[in-house]
């Protein structure tokens, strides 16, 4: 009896083992895949912290790009807008890094990211996709995922639900970025979660989307 449950449990871990080596070079694979792409500065433009509408508050001051600079494109709204990243304000705690600009404000890409697959190297010089509403993927067949950017409403529990610190508004929990949130923001909360993430309508945006926990 002993040797049978010895031998059962030898069985079992080398059954784990094999599941982990199976799964481990997916997971490695995703993280190895380069989503946010840089791209140079063509002019200088203005950046938008949230989509500019009737209604939207928060997109004052002015917040720019100029050619010289780099930002980093992850999607087209419209042909009108785009969602990027600004390199200069990525490691800032207090100043939003992901913001929308005109499409023709974005020159072309620097290169040498790992996409769309761990060996391959992005080329230099290419402009940003003319897709809409699709962002690069690292788990779509074809590379790019559609972008939520109108997410349907939910039952909301707390009306009054306060923000603490600046955070972004996405799409689904911890997905594409549709907009920005800041400190002393009220938004109103469901009951809707997710991995740490809450689906929220936010006034001041204009805009429902999902806020990392970590921001009320």
């Amino acid at each position: 009896m002993r040797n049978r449950i010895m031998r059962g449990s030898v069985l079992g871990l080398a059954a784990s083992a094999v599941l982990a080596m199976v799964a481990a070079p997916t997971a490695v694979a995703d993280r190895d895949v380069a989503l946010i792409l840089d791209y140079t500065v063509a002019k200088t433009c203005r950046v938008y912290e949230n989509y500019p509408k009737e209604g939207v508050i928060g997109n004052d001051p002015a917040w720019q790009i100029a050619p010289g600079e780099v930002v980093a494109w992850r999607y087209n709204v419209n042909t009108h807008y785009a969602m990027i990243s600004d390199k200069k304000y990525r490691k800032s705690t207090t100043h939003a890094w992901w913001g929308f600009v005109d499409p023709t404000c974005i020159g072309t890409s620097i290169g040498g990211e790992p996409f769309p697959t761990p060996t391959s190297s992005y080329p230099a010089g290419r402009p940003v996709p003319q897709r809409i509403l699709e962002g690069r993927s690292a788990v779509e067949a074809d590379h790019y995922r559609t972008v939520d950017f109108r997410v349907a409403t939910g039952t909301v529990v707390d009306s009054r639900q306060e923000i603490s610190s600046k955070g972004t508004l996405r799409d689904a929990a911890n997905r594409f970025v549709i907009g920005n949130v800041d400190a002393g923001w009220h938004v109103h909360r469901t009951g809707e979660r997710n991995a740490g993430w809450t689906k929220v309508y936010v006034p001041n945006a204009k805009r429902w989307g999902w806020v990392q926990d970590t921001h009320f």
